[in-house]
């Protein structure tokens, strides 16, 4: 291998490792068991019909999972599910939006309804908005808009269908989140960061309380994600980012581990650096242009 080669790939290892939650002895007995079979197991996935959570569905699907698949646009999420179900698995398409407290309500009735009480549930939908406060100040539907979908619905869904997996004495919430919640900063994300950190606190909160019932929460801190939500921002055409693909083994690890919390190596170590200096991390993010 070139000199030019070896260095590339080293870097790319590099970055690879650092953009991924931090290894545990989970990961062994998972790599030494093969991969789960999550047959007979009912899995809600929001903002199924493109992105994240489109490659989660096909991903939990192939594992056995019956995907009960929620996005607004019915055209594109039933294409989800016939991708899926032809390839020999099964998806329930049902359509919600989820920045309406009223419909997210509806469609956790409308699920407990026809499947029961799920045995995971993945709040991935989301909003994103780029701009930094000062270009807000004019903007405050940017800050409604963002906790609406970002926080209020999903605790909408969560609070429809919580009483009826506490009863069931089992059940999971992987809510999706950013690393910004753990690392401290994002500027020019207020809105979207301060949203996720809601619902990520409201996670938190909501695991303590469920202790001993059998249900349990687990925040997942994506980095960047090449999906259509990032496109419209020019500056991360040559940013490091996960796939689609790749963000979806971090649910698959989530649903197989059930950890508290999933955040990538660089987060966990912003987070630490912050404790004893969180503007020299501000700064340091700042910087970086993330």
């Amino acid at each position: 291998m070139s000199a030019p080669r070896l260095v590339s790939s080293v870097l790319h290892t590099a970055v690879d490792t650092m953009l991924n939650p931090p290894r545990s002895l989970s990961d062994v007995r998972r790599i030494m068991d093969g991969p789960a079979d999550l047959t007979g197991k009912a899995i809600v996935v929001t903002g199924a019909s493109s992105g994240i959570g489109e490659s989660a569905a096909h991903l939990l699907a192939s594992r056995g999972a019956t995907i009960i698949a929620v996005a607004r646009n019915l055209d594109a999420l039933q294409a989800t599910c016939d991708a899926i179900e032809a390839a020999g698995g099964t998806a329930h398409p049902m359509t919600a939006d989820l920045s309406d407290p009223d419909d997210a309500r509806r469609l956790a009735s409308d699920v407990l309804d026809r499947f029961g009480p799920p045995n995971v549930l993945i709040n991935n939908a989301g909003r994103s908005i780029r701009r930094s406060t000062l270009d807000t100040v004019d903007r405050f539907h940017d800050y409604e808009r963002t906790m609406a979908l970002n926080y209020f619905g999903p605790v909408a869904l969560i609070l429809g269908l919580l009483p009826a997996m506490v009863y069931a004495g089992r059940g999971q919430i992987v809510n999706v989140v950013t690393w910004g919640v753990t690392a401290g900063a994002m500027p020019k994300f207020a809105a979207y960061h301060a949203s996720k950190a809601a619902l990520a606190a409201f996670g938190r909160s909501l695991d303590g309380e469920c202790e001993g019932t059998g249900v349990v929460v687990t925040n997942a801190g994506f980095p960047l994600v090449r999906t259509p939500m990032i496109a419209p921002t020019a500056s991360y055409d040559d940013a490091p980012a996960l796939t689609s693909e790749q963000a979806a083994q971090w649910l698959l690890r989530a649903v197989e581990q059930r950890p508290a919390e999933l955040y990538p190596r660089y987060a966990v170590a912003l987070r630490t650096v912050g404790a004893f200096s969180p503007r020299a991390v501000h700064r340091l993010i700042g910087r970086s242009g993330i």
